[in-house]
């Protein structure tokens, strides 16, 4: 008696292959809008799966299609799937759904009539609206030891004086130049005012206080160049994100400071000592390291280097209203860092809107028009024009 033949199973095809892993790929990146980035190499993801999951979400629900239809004779594989996409597409639109409710709050804050700032998945695909005519003008200037520093300019073309917008860029004080987030500065121009990129040198070949005496340094000449140049240095507000927002901090508050209107600082450290003993779970940047090449060694051997590097050093009243964006969850600058900087200032009866977005991972307005960029540019643009319009000429 012989035993009936077992019918063998269908071989997957190598469309349907690919349709799984493709569907794998967009499972894993919907996770990392809540997985944090564990290495360097995962911050990327972390910060664009965030920032584009209106896109990813739709993806996820857009796949079960294929899905359904190439693994038919495969069942078990065909459900597992399809719940795991429609699970990561619950994930990913998480993010668009806190919008609306974050940006009503910041504008709350700021105190604008005309509404909260609204995502636009057009501006997302094409990025921030950009006038034609702006233009650029970039100039060369050294540092008190000869380093070579770029500042970049962009302005309307048409000739008026127009309040001034200044950038300091973010790269844990050790890299990054005026062209960072160069679509944020020329969409700024576009909306009337003139933006300076600055420069400064890095860490660690440049201790501290390098950094803050090149920002102080291309203060002072866009304050000597001003009629050339068109700009109401009167009306002067100071831009930075990460390293560059605590610089602009640094900068704003420290006693010998140059009279500004506003700060505008995007998940930028505040309280060195702090940082260093406090570090975020995982530590993916290495931020002892990076705090020990700005400074030049641990806070046991330069506190007092440490503290005079720190803007919580500086906080009175009397300092210009200042605009505090972060993410929550920031693995190189912990959200509990600004919610404190917030919270020091409003003591120091100082003006403050402290905008926390919770979806938002360290360096999240580098995704250009992303979820939390366009969040942050509405915000950013009804802080500036409500602190320096009120004489803007040449709108």
């Amino acid at each position: 008696m012989t035993s009936p033949e077992v019918p063998p199973k269908e071989r997957i095809s190598i469309g349907a292959w690919l349709v799984v892993v493709t569907a794998a790929v967009l499972v894993v990146l919907s996770l990392m809008v809540i997985v944090p980035p564990f290495t360097m190499a995962l911050f990327p993801l972390a910060i664009g799966s965030a920032e584009m999951s209106p896109f990813l979400a739709l993806l996820d629900l857009v796949w079960c299609l294929p899905v359904n239809r190439l693994l038919r004779s495969h069942p078990r594989l065909r459900w597992t799937f399809i719940v795991l996409l429609v699970a990561s597409a619950l994930i990913a639109v998480r993010p668009l759904t806190q919008f609306d409710r974050v940006a009503a709050a910041a504008s709350a804050q700021v105190g604008n009539d005309a509404g909260p700032p609204r995502y636009s998945l057009l501006t997302a695909l094409r990025g921030l609206p950009t006038s034609s005519d702006v233009v650029e003008r970039t100039t060369h200037y050294a540092a008190p030891d000869g380093t070579q520093l770029t500042l970049r300019l962009y302005s309307l073309s048409a000739r008026a004086v127009r309040p001034v917008v200044v950038v300091i860029y973010g790269g844990a004080w050790r890299g990054g130049s005026p062209t960072q987030g160069e679509n944020i500065s020329k969409a700024l121009a576009s909306r009337g005012f003139a933006v300076a990129a600055i420069d400064y040198r890095h860490a660690p070949r440049a201790k501290f206080p390098a950094q803050i005496d090149d920002v102080n340094l291309s203060i002072g000449m866009l304050r000597d160049s001003s009629v050339a140049w068109g700009l109401d240095v009167e009306r002067m507000a100071l831009l930075g994100r990460s390293s560059g927002g605590h610089l602009a901090e640094l900068s704003a508050y420290s006693p010998n400071r140059y009279p500004l209107k506003a700060v505008v600082a995007i998940y930028a450290p505040y309280d060195l000592v702090q940082g260093f003993t406090d570090l975020p779970k995982p530590d993916p940047i290495g931020v002892r390291n990076v705090l020990s090449g700005f400074i030049g060694g641990t806070p046991e051997d330069h506190l007092r280097v440490y503290r005079a590097a720190s803007p919580s050093s500086y906080v009175i009243p009397g300092l210009p209203p200042t605009l505090l964006i972060f993410g929550g969850r920031d693995h190189v600058v912990k959200p509990e860092f600004n919610r404190g900087a917030a919270a020091a200032l409003r003591a120091a009866r100082v003006p403050v809107v402290s905008v926390e977005i919770p979806w938002a991972e360290h360096g999240f307005d580098m995704a250009p028009a992303g979820l939390g960029s366009q969040l942050a540019f509405g915000v950013i643009v009804e802080f500036l024009e409500r602190q320096l319009k009120s004489r803007m000429i040449g709108r």
